[in-house]
């Protein structure tokens, strides 16, 4: 049998790990608005799970941009030529685009104290998970419906 495209172990762990840091900001996210809050009120946040929204949208930054470098030394398996595939392409352009966009707009709130940022990091990481969401049912759907194997070049490195 040949051997079917896909990533490398690198590009799959970095894929699966910026995915479950993602949602468990996106989960979480309730403790750096009340620290925001709290902050704008002047007084000092409770808690620390402010610190631990900071580090794992920090984390995502650095994770996103290494596994962008990743992905131009070791390439990608190749796009199909359909309208369904270029949108394929485009919905995960957007999600590299927005986890890096994300942490920057948070980084312009929280560490640079541009308030106007603050509505901009909310709405851009409800289209991370938006987006996601379409990307992951699409996943299935390949797998699933169309049992073309697609899913498995994100499940076993190449």
């Amino acid at each position: 049998m040949a051997e079917e495209p896909g990533y490398t172990r690198l590009q799959i762990r970095l894929h699966w790990a910026i995915a479950a840091l993602v949602l468990f900001n996106y989960l979480f996210a309730g403790t750096m608005e009340r620290a925001y809050d709290a902050l704008r009120e002047g007084q000092l946040p409770e808690g620390v799970g402010h610190y631990l929204h900071v580090a794992v949208g920090l984390l995502v930054l650095l994770l996103t941009l290494v596994r962008l470098g990743v992905r131009f030394v070791s390439g990608a398996p190749a796009q199909g030529g359909t309208r369904a595939d270029r949108i394929a392409a485009g919905v995960q352009g957007l999600l590299y685009g927005l986890t890096v966009l994300v942490p920057l707009l948070g980084m312009m709130t929280w560490g640079g104290g541009l308030g106007w940022a603050a509505a901009p990091h909310v709405v851009a990481a409800n289209a991370i998970m938006l987006l996601a969401g379409l990307h992951a049912v699409s996943a299935l759907v390949h797998q699933y419906v169309l049992k073309d194997r697609l899913l498995l070049r994100m499940m076993r490195a190449r």
